[in-house]
């Protein structure tokens, strides 16, 4: 008895491969929607842009090879023949299942790509052609592009950035060097990395600087992290303080200046209503006269000078 025509809606799974529970069996599926993908997979998976190619290559790998995929991007499996004769009538129901999945993964890789990328590979024909494309394109290693990043991590600075901002934005930046073949060196990392702090780090720069070990860089950026939380605290406390109220003190009139708290027992004024508890001054000087710095001799009278 001769075996039944293939079922059309039946998945094609290249070299021997069978529908799996998971994400596989799911792909193939034409009429799967994105609700139906299992949470964690899918959904979750860091859009590519300029700066997480990294990030964005071992997420969606990952998912890519745990649903069997990857001989499609690797470009491992070829389409079948699209028709079952030389007619060009009876469509090979093999070819119809192989695209479609082929198709799945390419819908996968689209959904995770910003804008920009996804403008590089709109018109690829095959999700191997898609691959190869984002590869070429963010792990070039010309030298204009090895130039940029490190120009970009050069001017890196922390400015309003939290420091896990800052920190995040300097990995990114070594992570692209990484891609392309060009691992940042770790004395060269450290100095980027301080020489993008303001100068309220000094304190903890001097201090690993100071290490005669070489410290590991996740034990840098703990240490940094910690002191700038210190640093927020100190400003937090420091905000709460009560400040000292002008209202307090009293008040200059005209063009005179007043220094407060000067630590004299006696003031002297010409003008009454500037002090409290005033009385007259009744003494003298040797040479019966006052004698402020740089000022002509004051002979006090009557009606000068009162003092508290």
């Amino acid at each position: 008895m001769a075996d039944p025509p293939p079922n059309p809606s039946t998945p094609y799974f290249p070299s021997g491969q069978t529908p799996g529970s998971g994400l596989s069996s799911q792909l193939s599926n034409p009429g799967l929607q994105q609700s139906q993908i299992p949470a964690g997979v899918f959904p979750a998976l860091v859009k590519l842009d300029d700066s997480n190619y990294v990030l964005w290559k071992g997420q969606i790998l990952a998912a890519i090879i745990a649903s069997g995929f990857e001989d499609f991007i690797f470009g491992n499996t070829s389409p079948p023949a699209q028709f079952l004769d030389d007619s060009s009538v009876l469509l090979n129901p093999d070819y119809k299942q192989w695209h479609r999945t082929d198709k799945a993964v390419m819908s996968l890789l689209f959904s995770s790509l910003t804008t920009e990328p996804l403008s590089l590979v709109v018109c690829c024909k095959y999700s191997s052609e898609v691959w190869e494309t984002l590869r070429n394109r963010y792990e070039s290693a010309s030298p204009s592009r090895i130039l940029n990043l490190r120009l970009q991590m050069q001017q890196l600075r922390k400015n309003g950035r939290t420091m896990q901002q800052y920190l995040n934005c300097l990995k990114s930046l070594s992570d692209q060097l990484s891609a392309i073949g060009e691992p940042m060196r770790y004395r060269d990392y450290l100095w980027y990395l301080m020489e993008g702090l303001p100068a309220e780090y000094d304190a903890i720069v001097t201090a690993i600087y100071s290490r005669t070990d070489q410290p590991q860089l996740e034990e840098v950026h703990n240490l940094l992290l910690n002191f700038d939380m210190r640093l927020e605290r100190r400003c937090v406390s420091d905000s709460t303080l009560p400040q000292p109220s002008l209202s307090q003190h009293p008040s200059v009139s005209g063009s005179e200046s007043w220094l407060m708290d000067t630590g004299a027992t006696h003031h002297a004024t010409p003008n009454a209503s500037d002090l409290h508890n005033i009385s007259t001054y009744t003494g003298s000087t040797a040479s019966g006269s006052l004698h402020p710095s740089n000022s002509s001799p004051i002979t006090p009278s009557s009606s000068d000078a009162p003092q508290h």
